[in-house]
């Protein structure tokens, strides 16, 4: 299946989604990890234009969700989280074949969450704190006017995703906590 470019705009439009990911790891410096991410999820019977989506785009892998305990048909998920595949395929289409609907904007803050990895300001507290404002404003442009969370769509149960930013804001304040007594004491 060969589709447009202008298609496949029109359709992330509708059905894609940006993610600035940011949560607790142990085994990070700062206790805290952050990623990117990009989503298409469709009913398993559509599998073709999810396949055809990513052939076009040269990036992402394709995964079969089964939702059965909510009685749902299973779903297919294109994803993107590799951030080389974000900066040099994703990112570069869909500047070539703009999306023009409200996703828009969050691929504009996307872009922004990019130049910061790009950077690899992402290591840094202060990094850390820039991708959480810009999480923060993704939301505002969701489907559900700004309730906490990093994707929408495709009929999933909302998680708890409030009191894990809040997690998150904590550690990074305790961070700047400890690294002002570690100053302190010296």
């Amino acid at each position: 299946m060969k589709l447009p470019p202008d298609y496949i705009s029109g359709f992330i439009d509708g059905e894609g989604s940006f993610g600035v990911i940011i949560y607790k790891h142990p085994q990070r410096k700062l206790g805290v990890d952050a990623r990117l991410s990009f989503e298409i999820e469709l009913r398993d019977d559509d599998l073709k234009i999810l396949t055809a989506i990513q052939r076009i785009l040269g990036c992402g892998r394709i995964y079969h969700l089964m939702y059965e305990r909510y009685g749902w048909f299973p779903h297919a998920q294109l994803k993107v989280s590799s951030f080389a595949e974000i900066r040099d395929k994703l990112i570069p289409f869909l500047k070539k074949h703009p999306l023009y609907a409200k996703k828009k904007k969050s691929f504009g803050l996307f872009c922004k969450a990019a130049g910061i990895f790009d950077k690899k300001e992402h290591l840094t507290e202060i990094g850390l704190r820039k991708l959480y404002k810009i999480k923060e404003k993704m939301n505002k442009y969701s489907k559900h006017g700004g309730i906490p969370s990093f994707r929408q769509g495709a009929g999933k149960p909302r998680a708890r995703r409030e009191e894990k930013n809040n997690q998150v804001i904590d550690v990074l304040s305790q961070n700047t906590a400890h690294q002002a007594s570690k100053v302190g004491s010296t």
